[in-house]
């Protein structure tokens, strides 16, 4: 048995269902109480705090869908499972894109079911550790001087650079936001790395430098224009989100993968104010990252 006083709510519109998945929670050691549909379990998530909340999707009153997103508005939100039958990927990329923990499809194995609610209790409990040190204001100031550092450094690149990048943003026409789920997908991503930094520091050979060390998040709206080495337009300009910064590099979130080997990118300065960054960025990394995908480059000089 696993030894806890954990809070779960446990929300499925089938009687046999939840009372099975209850009582086979309790026999792990965890508190459960149950909701029959979305509407139950957002009035019991109102009156008392639950470290985890396992739900069904299709239910009456409120799918599931809805009452996860519900849920992740809460002030101190649950860790949300999705147990279903209708395992539709789309369906799931959008779900943990948005902050659910995990979605399990139906038949359920008891025993992974209560090792994966365990371990995601205490992910949660280790961020709340986490982030309810308030850091140090030299910290939070160190970490502004650098970002005003890094973009005055990307605005002396971007005079360098004179007139060349007109081209890639003469007319970039009416471009589509990149949705509003990646900010708070960042911000995951940067709540991640705290707990990251939390574990022991790895050994650093000599000549060695630990890589992360000077990035510094940077959440904004970019727009990229695909460009060749010569810095020549070579397709549409898009928007992406725009996830850290770097002396030497940028890492982005985009909604699709791209297979331009440099971005002309160009973006407004957060820390200098009516300054314009227009830098181009050699493309060295493009991989799925939860429903999106993370790019990740070095900035460059012309040919």
């Amino acid at each position: 048995m696993i030894q806890n006083n954990n809070q779960l709510l446990i929300v499925d519109d089938e009687p046999q269902v939840r009372d099975l998945t209850r009582r086979a929670l309790t026999g792990y050691g965890f508190e459960c109480d149950v909701a029959c549909d979305g509407e139950d379990a957002i009035r019991k998530a109102s009156q008392k705090s639950y470290d985890a909340v396992l739900t069904d999707l299709r239910m009456p009153l409120k799918h599931g869908h809805s009452l996860c997103l519900d849920l992740l508005e809460m002030p101190a939100s649950p860790s949300i499972l999705v147990l279903t039958a209708l395992y539709d990927p789309r369906l799931v990329r959008d779900l943990i894109g948005r902050g659910v923990h995990d979605v399990v499809a139906k038949p359920v194995n008891y025993d992974i079911l209560a090792l994966k609610v365990q371990a995601m209790v205490e992910h949660r409990q280790l961020k709340q550790r986490v982030l309810s040190k308030a850091p140090p204001k030299k910290n939070v100031a160190k970490k502004i001087n650098l970002l005003h550092q890094i973009e005055t450094s990307l605005v002396e690149l971007t005079e360098l650079a004179g007139e060349r990048l007109d081209k890639a943003f003469d007319s970039p026409g009416e471009l589509t936001d990149p949705p509003k789920s990646i900010r708070e997908f960042i911000r995951r991503l940067a709540e991640s790395e705290v707990l990251d930094n939390e574990k022991p520091v790895p050994t650093v050979l000599p000549g060695h430098d630990l890589r992360g060390s000077d990035r510094v998040t940077c959440y904004t709206t970019v727009i990229a224009a695909p460009v060749n080495r010569h810095w020549e337009l070579t397709g549409e300009p898009f928007k992406l989100a725009l996830r850290d910064l770097s002396e030497g590099g940028a890492r982005l979130i985009h909604t699709r993968a791209t297979n331009a080997p440099y971005l002309a990118l160009c973006w407004n300065a957060t820390q200098l104010p009516a300054k314009q960054i227009r830098v181009v960025c050699q493309i060295r990394r493009c991989k799925p990252c939860g429903p999106f995908y993370d790019l990740g480059g070095e900035f460059a000089m012309a040919d």
